[in-house]
């Protein structure tokens, strides 16, 4: 499932809403004033002013999280990103720099979300179609080394490494959350897609050979 769209979906709507309960609050209020029933005036008269309350609080409240969610909704895609992870096998610092000129597939992975298959099969897959000197494949997670080492070997051309979620750039940390997730990165350093969820090699294969 992807968050992103679901997250647009309910701020859109919080503020239609918002809004809706404003405009409305007055039709409310003068419904329950001609009501003959003392209780019917009551009950509408409050409703009208709760609507009334409601919307002016979802109004503030949508533009505060409009303007935190901002750099989340906006998504990497489009820009250079800078990733800080470490090396698996060395503990060196890595970076996405290192392969400027080359197209990255880059992965952030998780073992408590692999399935049946053998971990990164779909990335082994991906290399034996299209490996070669241009394309490079790094997958990433934020598990302990220790755990990370006692998996499975991955295959051969992948680069390992490990990040903390909190260090990721705020455009991409809403979606790396997700794990599995994929992004596409073009020869200049330039974020071209990112695919949330599991993806199949014939899928990512597909999407990386435009920019190969």
């Amino acid at each position: 499932m992807n968050l992103i769209p679901l997250i647009e979906f309910i701020v859109g709507w919080g503020r239609f809403t918002s809004w809706l309960f404003i405009l409305a609050s007055p039709f409310v209020l003068l419904f329950g004033v001609f009501r003959k029933r003392l209780s019917w005036a009551f009950f509408f008269m409050t409703l009208s002013g709760v609507m009334l309350l409601g919307g002016l609080i979802g109004v503030f409240t949508h533009s505060s999280a409009v303007s935190k969610l901002a750099p989340v909704l906006a998504g990497p895609v489009g820009k250079r990103l800078v990733v800080p992870f470490t090396q698996l096998v060395d503990g060196k610092p890595g970076s996405l720099d290192t392969w400027s000129g080359k197209v990255v597939l880059l992965q952030f992975r998780a073992s408590w979300n692999d399935d049946a298959r053998p971990p990164m099969r779909d990335l082994e897959q991906v290399l034996a179609e299209l490996g070669g000197s241009d394309l490079v494949v790094v997958a990433l997670s934020d598990e302990p080394k220790d755990v990370l080492l006692a998996q499975p070997q991955v295959p051969q051309g992948v680069v390992q490494g490990t990040f903390e979620l909190e260090a990721l750039p705020e455009s991409l940390r809403g979606h790396a959350v997700m794990r599995p997730v994929s992004v596409l990165i073009d020869r200049q350093g330039i974020v071209r897609d990112v695919f949330v969820g599991k993806q199949t090699s014939t899928f990512l294969a597909r999407e990386l050979r435009e920019y190969l």
